[in-house]
């Protein structure tokens, strides 16, 4: 049996391009979310999960970006770049390589996050993080201790086998998919020692923000059984995402085909089962 999990990340990001992924899931058409508990909309997102009657969720965990951190600044100053965090995730992965960020300040941070998630009536189902940073071998192991403290069942964690990343993918985007996949390998062996399940593989590291029904068709074409997680960025596009995000990220182009129906129609020819975290456990 293959089951897949269809989970947006950045949930909470900004208010249209939230309603939009909040309209998804209301209808079936992503099984999970990942929310940013520091975003401009995350209290709009999660009040549209609740009123979908949905009330789990994971948290995208965030130390970058240039978001606001959820604790105050004064307790976590080796987290920023003035009141925010720093603006790329490579600013961060230098400043941890030079000492400058205390674990105990990230810890603080992130529990502040899943806090803020669990405080808003949403059960927490699953880690992961912006820019997957939670993958780095300084960093993860908070996030594991944060599972255990949460009673989370999963972490974010893609595999060396994992299937891989479309031929056409950036070679700089399919060379970090690797080192994702690289890092999450020896992340699997502390949840293992941690005594958390196993988490699914994931699928869509290399194609973020681009994950076309054509490109999603042939990413479940020929799975192996077994559970997996497809890491999606629909949503909207709207003046706050055009002013602040340049990604350049199709949002609307994944979330079209979410609607037209073509991925669904791809999980039916494989006989893949679309399901959200908690039907993991």
């Amino acid at each position: 049996m293959t089951r897949l999990v269809l989970n947006a990340d950045d949930f909470g990001l900004a208010p249209a391009h939230s309603r939009r992924i909040a309209a998804l899931r209301a209808k079936g058409l992503l099984t999970d979310t990942s929310l940013l508990a520091n975003g401009t909309s995350f209290e709009a997102a999660a009040a549209d999960l609740r009123r979908a009657g949905l009330s789990e969720s994971g948290v995208h965990l965030c130390l970058t970006g240039g978001e606001r951190p959820v604790c105050a600044p004064r307790d976590i100053p080796s987290l920023l770049a003035g009141p925010a965090f720093r603006p790329h995730w490579f600013h961060v992965l230098a400043a941890l390589a030079a000492g400058r960020i205390r674990r105990a300040e990230v810890e603080r941070e992130w529990e502040a996050q899943i806090a803020r998630t669990a405080d808003a009536g949403l059960t927490v189902t699953h880690l992961d993080s912006h820019q997957n940073l939670h993958l780095h071998p300084l960093l993860f192991p908070v996030a594991v201790a944060l599972a255990r403290r949460f009673k989370v069942p999963f972490v974010r964690a893609p595999r060396a086998d994992d299937p891989p990343a479309r031929p056409d993918a950036p070679l700089g985007a399919r060379l970090r998919a690797g080192l994702l996949a690289h890092l999450g390998g020896r992340g699997r062996t502390l949840l293992e020692k941690a005594g958390l399940p196993e988490p699914p593989r994931v699928l869509g590291l290399a194609e973020a923000g681009h994950m076309t029904a054509a490109r999603f068709a042939r990413a479940v074409a020929d799975l192996p059984e077994g559970d997996y997680e497809i890491a999606l960025h629909s949503g909207d596009e709207d003046d706050v995402t055009r002013a602040r995000y340049h990604w350049g990220y199709a949002w609307r182009e994944e979330s079209e085909a979410l609607e037209s129906g073509a991925i669904a129609a791809a999980l039916a020819a494989r006989g893949i089962a679309a399901v959200s975290f908690s039907a993991l456990v």
